[in-house]
């Protein structure tokens, strides 16, 4: 598993038991690589004979994209990946897991988006992933906010273009008529980070989300709950998606390289 920083993922510690269980001779191990280090790692991946791929989490899900030999539609879609598999031919391509993981834990949880306004802090990776799957699933509408507004209004339009209808745009960091609140951005994973909405804004009739997984209960998550939503944990987009993945490899039958 790629990432930086990567101390507070669960992928591997989640995904080796169902590896095991599987009878899949694999393992996952997480790697700490800072973004100007990934297409050297890339490159040193392919000659290393036992290895079948990994996944991608933050900063790296849009830049591996243009990293990979080929690209799942769905992934090419999204215009972001998770998970990286060498397939038969031992070339490297790009899958994405986290729309499905997220919608998964949403409405496993009894929450159903269908007519929604959803507002998403980020617009990285988790954030493209977490706006088509929540439009796939029948939300009305999405809006991005940052602090980087014209990256924000980059995103929206590439969704509004691939959807094929207006259903994304750009908006201030607190909910105006939006119920589902999500923060896709990395902040959450130290205490003295800001929040990424305004929780003054905040009521009960809101769900809010995040993709943060480590803590469990971000101080986000529980100044929400101080106000009386919903929260929803980012460990629900994990663990909805990990089996999926798990067999997506075992499933994979890489040749090992050549001696």
């Amino acid at each position: 598993m790629l990432g930086d920083p990567i101390a507070q993922v669960k992928t591997p510690q989640t995904i080796n038991p169902l590896f095991a269980a599987l009878g899949a001779d694999i393992v996952c191990v997480p790697l700490h690589v800072p973004p100007d280090g990934l297409p050297t790692l890339w490159e040193g991946l392919r000659h290393v004979r036992n290895f079948i791929g990994f996944t991608v989490t933050l900063p790296h899900k849009h830049s591996a994209l243009e990293l990979c030999d080929s690209v799942d539609p769905e992934a090419e879609r999204i215009g972001a990946v998770n998970v990286v598999r060498r397939e038969a031919d031992r070339t490297f391509r790009g899958y994405q897991f986290d729309a499905r993981g997220f919608i998964a834990g949403l409405e496993g949880a009894g929450h159903d988006p269908r007519g929604q306004k959803c507002l998403i802090a980020g617009y990285g990776g988790a954030a493209r992933a977490i706006a088509f799957g929540l439009l796939d699933a029948g939300a009305q509408s999405v809006t991005f906010t940052g602090r980087s507004p014209e990256r924000a209004g980059e995103l929206a339009r590439y969704v509004n273009a691939r959807m094929e209808r207006d259903c994304a745009d750009v908006g201030e960091p607190a909910p105006a008529g939006h119920r589902i609140l999500i923060n896709a951005t990395p902040l959450g994973l130290r205490d003295d980070d800001p929040l990424p909405l305004a929780i003054d804004r905040i009521d009960p009739t809101m769900l809010v989300m995040d993709a943060v997984a480590e803590p469990a209960i971000t101080r986000f998550l529980e100044a929400a709950r101080g106000k009386g939503a919903a929260i929803l944990s980012g460990e629900t987009m994990v663990t909805n998606q990990v089996d999926l993945i798990a067999r997506h490899f075992a499933a994979g039958r890489c040749p090992l390289l050549p001696d």
